[in-house]
C-alpha cells in the first residue's frame, strides 16, 4: 500500500472519530427553553354589585424551564379588562404574578366571561386566562 493511501485512510479515520465525538457532545446539551406553569387558568369573581364593580385577581406562575421567561404581551378581549404582567425576564425556578382587573362601571349588569391572551417566550408561547363573574344593578 502506498504511503499516500495510508495517509488518506488515517485522515478519514481521524475525521470519523472527531465527528462521532462532536455528535455525542452536541446530543448531551439540553435545549434552553423557558416554560410557564400557571397555578390556575381561570377564576370566578362571583356576584357583586355595580357599586363595587372593580375586581382584581392575581394569577401566579412559575418558570419551570431552563431559560429566562419573557412576556411579549398580554391583553383582554374587552376594554373593561386591565392586565399587568412582569416587565423583566423571570429566571428559571422563579415565580411571578399576572394581575387582571375587571372594571365594570360603564358596563351593563349581567354575567361576563372574558379572555385574557398572552404571548411569552418558551412553552406554551401563547396562553389564555379566563375571568368570569356576575355584576348586579345594586
Amino acid at each position: 500500500m502506498s504511503s499516500f493511501r495510508r495517509l488518506l485512510i488515517a485522515l478519514v479515520l481521524v475525521f470519523n472519530v472527531f465527528s462521532v465525538s462532536y455528535a455525542q457532545k452536541t446530543a448531551q446539551k439540553p435545549e434552553k427553553k423557558a416554560s410557564i406553569a400557571l397555578d390556575s387558568m381561570k377564576t370566578n369573581l362571583g356576584v357583586f354589585p355595580k357599586s363595587a364593580s372593580t375586581k382584581t385577581v392575581v394569577f401566579t406562575f412559575k418558570n419551570v424551564g431552563n431559560d429566562k421567561l419573557v412576556f411579549y404581551g398580554g391583553s383582554g378581549d374587552c376594554g373593561c379588562i386591565k392586565v399587568s404582567y412582569p416587565e423583566k425576564p423571570i429566571k428559571p425556578g422563579r415565580k411571578g404574578q399576572i394581575v387582571v382587573t375587571y372594571r365594570g362601571l360603564n358596563k351593563n349588569p349581567g354575567r361576563f366571561n372574558h379572555k385574557v391572551n398572552f404571548s411569552v417566550s418558551g412553552s406554551p408561547s401563547h396562553f389564555t386566562l379566563r375571568v368570569a363573574g356576575e355584576m348586579t344593578k345594586n
